[in-house]
């Protein structure tokens, strides 16, 4: 069963932009174990305006390379794919399920979660159809693996296949389903990453319902792991964050889970040569609908800018991204700095900073953005936050710094330093070429859904 209602779309803040682009052709060679995958996620990978639809967009081009078939089920949620986004993906699967996701299905499933005590993101993304789909294909022995993207994937999957302590992969469930390998990837802790935005909303409205979901995923990311054969996590702190609320609660401490990070497309996020850079030019780039980047952007104008402009008149500084909110697009007003709303390819206005900014303060996880910065070759400055998840070593490949007089002094230090800047560009570039390409993090990713079939 196939669902092709997608259409094309405009460049209004809704259309093609770099962000929509499709991941480049992976030359990773054929597995020696072809194997028939399940990925489910929320939202359809394409357009790639959210990190989740990245990270898929680019585990599916993985999966097909590899000669693996793969079916995806989806959901069309936000910006809708057009014509050629969803005929990428159809190249790329041997099957392509969607269901549209209505605002009052949304709203629905949310309420609906919350009368059950789960977390409300949990019904956001709920649907009946995907899950009889699931279902169908369940019965009809389709799939070896069952791969669920981000924890709001959850209940579309669990119950499908092997969890701890269930029977091996390939024998018969009580229902005479096939007892898939499944995976749960969790990625980040929500737990984490819901108790960090409590700290930082601005309103008290914000704080209350992120407090109320920060105690609700606490409690489910306590238990929902047993469900699957493997959890996939981003970092360590993702992982601490899970056992500590395990042990909060009393319940077995998470231990099934495997560390896959993002990666990034050094191909397409290269160094473009000191003739296109701007020696004034700071570069912050993201999403500016989100809460994490809404506070990392206002703190840092606030925090931060006022110290740099004093020290240095001429420094600008340009926010990048789409979907700006109305707080954001206030900032156009204060001197020197520019909003540009959605753009053509955000990595030509990387390659024009003399140095990128992650200003970040609460999240969980990792952050793609600071990839892609630093697999241009910038200089970076950022809080210890952002660099959670990456680890670049400070001093040497990144600057750190979560004091605003910091930011600002090394910010005015760098602009004023330009071999400096060049020092901790190459060592970025190379930190990504050596380890943040997606290939290998993908590699390591198939490795486990073989041992665990042999299992």
């Amino acid at each position: 069963m196939t669902h092709t209602a997608a259409r094309r779309v405009g460049n209004d803040g809704a259309g093609h932009s770099a962000t929509s682009e499709y991941p480049r052709r992976m030359n990773v060679g054929k597995a020696e174990r072809p194997m028939n995958v399940a990925v489910v996620c929320p939202r359809f990978p394409l357009p790639m305006t959210r990190a989740d639809q990245m990270t898929v967009a680019h585990l599916l081009n993985f999966l097909f390379a590899r000669g693996h078939n793969v079916d995806l089920y989806s959901l069309y949620e936000g910006i809708p794919p057009s014509v050629e986004q969803h005929e990428w993906v159809r190249g790329r699967c041997r099957d392509v399920t969607v269901f549209h996701q209505p605002r009052w299905r949304k709203l629905a499933g949310a309420v609906a979660s919350l009368l059950r005590g789960l977390p409300l993101q949990i019904g956001y993304f709920d649907n009946a159809r995907l899950k009889r789909s699931l279902r169908r294909a369940s019965h009809g022995r389709r799939h070896d693996v069952l791969y669920g993207y981000t924890l709001r994937s959850a209940e579309l999957i669990r119950g499908f296949g092997r969890g701890v302590g269930r029977e091996p992969a390939g024998r018969e469930g009580a229902n005479g389903d096939q007892r898939l390998v499944t995976y749960l990837a969790m990625q980040v802790s929500q737990a984490l990453n819901t108790r960090r935005i409590t700290a930082h909303a601005p309103g008290w409205w914000e704080k209350l319902l992120y407090r109320m979901e920060h105690r609700l995923t606490a409690a489910y990311e306590a238990r929902i792991w047993r469900d699957f054969t493997r959890t996939v996590l981003i970092g360590e702190a993702d992982a601490s964050e899970i056992r500590k609320v395990c042990t909060d609660r009393g319940v077995p401490v998470i231990d099934n889970y495997l560390l896959s990070p993002h990666g990034v497309d050094a191909d397409r996020f290269r160094p473009q040569g000191r003739g296109v850079v701007d020696p004034d030019h700071l570069v912050f780039s993201g999403v500016m609908a989100t809460n994490t980047n809404v506070s990392a952007v206002l703190w840092f104008v606030e925090n931060v800018w006022p110290k740099v402009r004093a020290a240095y008149p001429h420094a600008r500084f340009t926010i990048v991204g789409r979907l700006p909110r109305p707080e954001i697009l206030a900032l156009g007003a204060r001197q020197g700095i520019t909003i540009t709303g959605e753009v053509p390819d955000p990595a030509d206005y990387i390659g024009r900073a003399a140095i990128c900014v992650n200003p970040m303060q609460a999240g969980a996880g990792m952050q793609n953005k600071l990839l892609e910065y630093m697999s241009m070759a910038k200089a970076v400055i950022a809080t210890s936050v952002a660099n959670e998840g990456i680890g670049a070593r400070p001093g040497k490949e990144i600057l750190i710094a979560d004091d605003a007089g910091e930011f600002a002094a090394a910010i005015v230090s760098l602009l004023r330093n330009a071999k400096r800047r060049d020092e901790l560009g190459k060592a970025a570039r190379a930190c990504v070429t050596r380890k943040w390409r997606w290939e290998a993090h993908f590699l390591e990713l198939e490795a486990d859904m073989v041992e665990q079939l042999d299992a």
